[in-house]
């Protein structure tokens, strides 16, 4: 029965004993049963520096290889855009036409119009928005959205605008989507047409304008196709700040 008595205070003892000498902490794992249960056979990250003769074949010693160059993610074919952000390619972008457009695609439109571009513009395109209002110099040359500059713009231009930003107004490329775009584009459109009433023409269903050949800045040695720009996602920006 001592015996026995002996054996388990023992034990306890070791285990006590060996708690203490073999904790876990940093990069040692200390005793551990079935480690395979614990950690994976996959590559761990940034791990491939410490032996970087392994991963010579990708760049960088990365552990995944890059997509073939000009590879477009699925539901992405819409944020390809030929035009550089250049004043060249602000008016190379005019050859852009609207692409088709819902009821419910334009009244999302003007509900992103409410988000992103009033603060600014103001609800109605007067240029009045909170932001505009408390710093006169961020309010663009063209006194509306009723304004001739704006009612004569391209859409393409606008849409390269909201792209790239222009003047004082910023990108919003990573905030609205490419169809987005379009809809609150066709949003300031029916803005330009309203009256002095405060009278606009309601949303209609906007069929797809034909695609044309876009005119290319001069250092482009192949004329390159307008965007279809209905493919297959959305994203919003301003409208147009200042003229150029």
């Amino acid at each position: 029965m001592k015996q026995n008595i002996f054996i388990i205070i023992g034990a306890a003892l070791v285990t006590s004993l060996s708690s203490c000498w073999m904790k876990s902490g940093g990069n040692d794992t200390g005793y551990e049963y079935a480690p395979d249960m614990y950690y994976s056979k996959g590559y761990e990250p940034m791990s491939q520096f410490s032996d970087s003769s392994k991963y010579r074949y990708n760049p960088y010693f990365m552990t995944m290889r890059e997509p073939v160059k000009g590879s477009v993610a699925i539901g992405q074919l819409d944020y390809q855009y030929p035009f550089d952000n250049t004043a060249e390619g602000y008016e190379a972008s005019a050859s852009l036409q609207m692409p088709g457009l819902t009821l419910n695609e334009q009244i999302e439109g003007e509900r992103l119009f409410g988000i992103y571009c009033a603060v600014c513009h103001g609800e109605k395109g007067g240029n009045d928005g909170t932001v505009a209002s408390k710093q006169a110099s961020m309010k663009p040359s063209w006194a509306n959205y009723q304004d001739k500059y704006v009612k004569e713009l391209p859409v393409g231009k606008i849409y390269h605008t909201i792209t790239y930003g222009k003047n004082n107004m910023g990108s919003y490329a990573s905030a609205v989507t490419p169809k987005d775009r379009w809809a609150i584009i066709a949003y300031v459109k029916r803005l330009s047409m309203m009256d002095s009433l405060g009278n606009m023409p309601k949303a209609v269903y906007i069929e797809s304008a034909p695609v044309a050949a876009a005119v290319v800045p001069d250092t482009a040695k192949n004329p390159v196709p307008a965007i279809p720009a209905n493919s297959s996602s959305s994203t919003s920006n301003h409208s147009n700040h200042n003229k150029h």
